[in-house]
């Protein structure tokens, strides 16, 4: 059963992430939803093993798995779909959707209350064509085209400095302990752990399948649309044929899109008649009225000079995005977005000492593919000019410069999507640093001048003595990104209660009447028994407390 549950789950093995569910709890004010406090998910970066996946089905240990691999290839997506009321959330329509388009999803509840509609492929594919696929089915359920799509990474990028590969972010598991988060059945009830295998093997697709299904998706949406529209967004398309309903609100938002199209596809010639004329075609008598001769005429001139392209974050073009499809119009979102900025997404807030550091997601020029860009500081999200380089080599492009009241914009939306996560355990900067000195403390000891001058730590009087450059030598090899005098403010800052000093010199002590060796400079001193009371809050190393 492992194997069956391993194959489908597969992803980044280099990693897994965990979620700590005893701090999670109802909030009413998000409707219901089991909310886990910021900080209380994290990665672990050891090896994604059949042992791991194993304490997850047994309920030792809630996992979660990146579904992207190194290769930018998956085998499974997630729809995630996080209501604002999950007390009424209504899962039964999103069940009728499924049965209507005969779509290869299995809805698994979550364990916040919502649902995850889980996509399974026969084997790794590009993860840009599973996230394609899916965005295409969200106006279906009536979700917004920025609804959360895993793998919300199509590219795992490394880390600048370390050169370690960024997971980015995992979907929480299903079948925990085998009884929670679990699949249900298109009447509602839910599904053991072996049958839930069995109808995840028996939903198993393949990339050509996919291919067919937004194929017979397209052309349900093109039935009775004016044949303007085949090559152009499928959005403007489902709303040319809606603009009649009573009710109908956002026909000032459909023209200006239809004039970002229409001046793409007809040029300078044609496209203001094809405005003048779009009213009375596509609207009400009554609404058509309203916009008279003299409106559509100044619209025009202030259209004419508009570079800016679709307006496809707002509604009610987002009410029914399909972006896999129009990236692929020749009329679509990326012709009318040249000269935009890219979307920015997942903020990230990385918890360390002295100084938190970021990523971020940004969507790519294809409009489908997201790479995850890591900022050292705070200053690399907010100065548009380190951003823009973070990006370039993060994601491979250079977002255009844009100006100051845009870019706040940007920020402003890139902000509100903020969470607060713990770095991987036994990998923050203060984590590191008690490794490190813990194991210079319990190391060799210097047993003469020499040894001392090379760095070995001298113990005396229940203090230990070592050479400060010797010592930040040693953090610089295990990848410390910190200079020598912020190191020396954390030392002096954590280990306060450990009598730690910085002292100019030092010498080795000699038994021999008379003679003393020459001082050694720039020490460190802290006193042993002190340093054995501080707690350090991770596992990853066992400390032997006992000084050798």
């Amino acid at each position: 059963m492992i194997k069956r549950y391993i194959k489908i789950f597969d992803g980044h093995r280099k990693a897994y992430g965990t979620a700590k569910l005893k701090y999670a709890k109802v909030d009413p004010d998000k409707g219901g939803k089991l909310v886990i406090p910021d900080g209380d998910y994290g990665w672990t970066h050891k090896e994604l093993t059949e042992e791991v996946y194993q304490k997850h089905l047994d309920g030792v240990l809630s996992i979660g798995v990146q579904p992207c691999n190194e290769d930018s290839q998956a085998k499974f997506g997630v729809i995630d779909i996080d209501p604002k009321d999950y007390v009424d959330f209504d899962r039964r329509y999103i069940i009728e959707k499924i049965q209507e388009y005969k779509l290869p999803l299995i809805p698994v509840l979550s364990k916040s209350g919502g649902l995850h509609l889980y996509l399974f492929i026969n084997e790794f594919i590009l993860a840009t064509v599973i996230v394609s696929f899916l965005s295409n089915l969200l106006s279906l359920f009536k979700l917004k085209s920025n609804n959360e799509i895993f793998p919300k990474q199509t590219q795992l990028t490394k880390d600048p400095e370390t050169g370690n590969v960024g997971p980015g972010q995992f979907i929480n598991l299903p079948y925990f302990k085998k009884s929670e988060r679990l699949a249900i059945n298109l009447d509602g009830t839910t599904f053991t752990f072996e049958q839930f295998l069995d109808v995840a093997e028996a939903n198993i697709v393949s990339a050509e399948d996919l291919k067919k299904i937004t194929e017979s998706i397209e052309q349900k949406d093109l039935e009775g649309v004016d044949a303007d529209f085949n090559d152009g967004p499928p959005c403007l398309a489902h709303l040319s044929k809606i603009m009649k309903n009573p009710g109908f609100d956002g026909k000032d938002r459909f023209m200006y899109n239809y004039h970002v199209f229409v001046k793409m596809k007809y040029g300078a010639d044609n496209w203001q008649q094809k405005v003048m004329n779009a009213p009375v075609k596509y609207f009400e008598p009554v609404h058509a009225n309203a916009w008279t001769e003299k409106t559509l005429n100044s619209k025009v001139r202030s259209w004419a000079k508009s570079e800016k392209g679709y307006t496809c974050t707002q509604s009610p073009l987002n009410d029914y995005c399909k972006k896999g499809i129009c990236v692929k119009k020749k009329y679509g979102i990326l012709a009318g977005s040249k000269g935009s900025y890219p979307v920015l997404s997942n903020l990230r807030k990385i918890d360390i000492e002295p100084e938190p550091e970021y990523e971020f997601d940004v969507t790519k020029p294809d409009g489908i593919g997201k790479a995850s860009v890591y900022c050292k500081s705070i200053e690399h999200v907010t100065d548009q000019r380190k951003r823009r380089n973070s990006i370039a080599r993060a994601a491979g492009f250079p977002p255009p410069i844009i100006k100051a009241p845009e870019d706040q914009l940007i920020l402003e939306a890139l902000f509100s999507t903020q969470k607060v996560v713990n770095p991987p355990i036994g990998t923050s900067p203060k984590e590191k640093l008690h490794d490190v000195l813990h194991a210079k403390i319990n190391g060799p000891k210097a047993m003469n001048d020499a040894a001392f001058k090379s760095g070995t730590v001298l113990i005396e009087e229940g203090r230990a003595y070592f050479k400060f450059d010797k010592f930040y030598d040693k953090l610089r090899s295990k990848n410390w990104k910190h200079s020598e005098d912020k190191t020396g403010v954390m030392m002096s800052t954590n280990y306060k209660e450990c009598g730690l000093e910085f002292i100019e010199q030092k010498r080795f002590p000699t038994k021999e009447k008379g003679k003393y060796n020459t001082p050694t400079k720039n020490v460190v001193s802290i006193s042993i028994k002190n340093f054995e009371d501080v707690k350090i809050n991770h596992t990853v190393m066992k400390h032997n407390t006992e000084i050798m």
